[in-house]
C-alpha cells in the first residue's frame, strides 16, 4: 500500500476538526479525479461511455485518516500493480505509468499540468478540468488552499491549489477544441487487448497518435501494417492531437492513401477566449488613432467641391 498526504487550511478547519461536507466533496475529487487521471494516461481519454473498468476502480480505492493534531488527510491506497495485477503484471504494455505508483499520483500529475498552462499536456482533458474544477465548492465551505504531497513527508515540495488557481482551470478548459471527424493513415505499432487500445506511428519522426477502437473486432489482424483510421480526432488546449476514436472498420492502407493522410490533424476551429480579444488602447491606438482625422490628404474645401459635384 502507498501512503499520500492532502493538508487543508484555512478558517473552515480546526485541528483534526473537519467539515463533513468538506470531505465530501474532497473525496469526491480525489476519487473520480484519481480514476480519469489513470484513464487518460491509459486510454487517452477520461471518460467513456458505459461502467469505468473494474481495474481503475480498484485502482482508486483508498482508505482515509486525518493525522492526530493537524489537519492533514493521510490517503492510502493499492500501486497500481497490487490492485490489478492480472491487468498490470505485464508493465511493458503500459508505458504510460509506472505499476509501482497509486492512482492519486496521477490526479496530483494532472493537476499540476494543468496548473503549469502546459498546453501540449496530454495529462487532463475538458471533462477532467471540470472535476478539478469542483473543487471550488471545497474552497467555498471555509478553505483557504490544499496541499497535495506525493511523498509521504519526505523532502518534497507539495504542490498547493487556492481558489483562484481554478479560474486558470476554467479559463484552460475553454481553449480545448472540440473534436472532429479525420481520417489519418500510418503504421499500426502497438495493440493492447484489455482497452482496445492501439499506437498510430506515422514516422519520419513525428509523435505517434494513440487510438481507441472500440467496435473494431479484427484489430489485431493489421497489426504491423500500414492501415488508414477514420474516426473523431481530441485535441488538446494548444491544439495537439490527443487521441482518435476510430468510428468505422480500419482497413489496410494504399501508397495514395498514405500520401495523402499521413498527416497528424489539427483542429480546424478554435474556442474564443475572451481575453484574448480584449486589446487595450492607448493615445495612438484603436479609435484615438483615426478619431477626428479625415483618411485622406484633402482639404476641407476640396471635399466640399467634390460633393457638390455628386449632388
Amino acid at each position: 500500500m502507498q501512503i499520500r498526504q492532502v493538508r487543508l487550511d484555512g478558517p473552515g478547519v480546526r485541528g483534526t476538526q473537519v467539515s463533513g461536507a468538506v470531505l465530501r466533496d474532497l473525496l469526491a475529487v480525489l476519487i473520480e479525479g484519481s480514476q480519469r487521471a489513470l484513464r487518460i494516461r491509459t486510454q487517452g481519454r477520461s471518460t467513456a461511455p458505459g461502467a469505468m473498468p473494474a481495474w481503475i476502480v480498484a485502482a482508486s480505492d483508498i482508505s482515509v485518516q486525518i493525522i492526530e493534531g493537524s489537519t492533514i488527510l493521510r490517503i492510502e491506497g493499492p500501486s497500481l500493480l497490487e490492485a490489478a495485477p492480472d491487468e498490470f503484471r505485464q508493465a511493458q504494455l503500459f508505458p504510460e505509468v509506472d505499476v509501482a505508483r497509486p492512482a492519486i499520483d496521477y490526479l496530483i500529475d494532472s493537476l499540476e499540468a494543468a496548473l503549469g498552462s502546459e498546453d501540449q499536456s496530454a495529462l487532463y482533458d475538458g471533462q477532467l478540468l471540470k472535476v478539478f474544477g469542483r473543487l471550488g465548492s471545497v474552497f467555498a465551505k471555509g478553505v483557504d488552499h490544499l496541499a497535495f504531497d506525493r511523498s509521504n513527508g519526505a523532502a518534497h515540495r507539495p504542490l498547493r491549489i487556492t481558489p483562484g488557481d481554478l479560474r486558470q482551470i476554467r479559463e484552460l478548459e475553454r481553449k480545448i477544441p472540440g473534436p472532429q471527424y479525420v481520417m489519418v493513415a500510418g503504421k499500426l505499432d502497438t495493440i493492447r487487448h484489455s482497452d482496445r487500445t492501439f499506437v498510430l506511428d506515422l514516422g519520419e519522426g513525428r509523435e505517434p497518435i494513440k487510438g481507441l477502437a472500440d467496435h473494431c473486432e479484427d484489430l489485431q489482424n493489421f497489426w504491423g501494417e500500414h492501415v488508414v483510421v477514420a474516426g473523431t480526432a481530441h485535441f488538446t488546449a494548444s491544439g495537439a492531437i490527443q487521441r482518435i476514436e476510430a468510428e468505422a472498420p480500419i482497413r489496410a492502407a494504399s501508397e495514395r492513401d498514405l500520401s495523402l493522410f499521413a498527416v497528424v490533424p489539427t483542429p480546424i476551429a478554435r474556442p474564443m477566449v475572451a481575453l484574448e480579444l480584449r486589446r487595450p488602447q492607448g493615445p495612438r491606438s484603436g479609435l484615438n488613432a483615426v478619431f477626428g482625422k479625415w483618411p485622406g490628404e484633402e482639404t476641407d474645401e476640396q471635399i466640399k467641391e467634390a460633393l457638390d459635384l455628386l449632388s
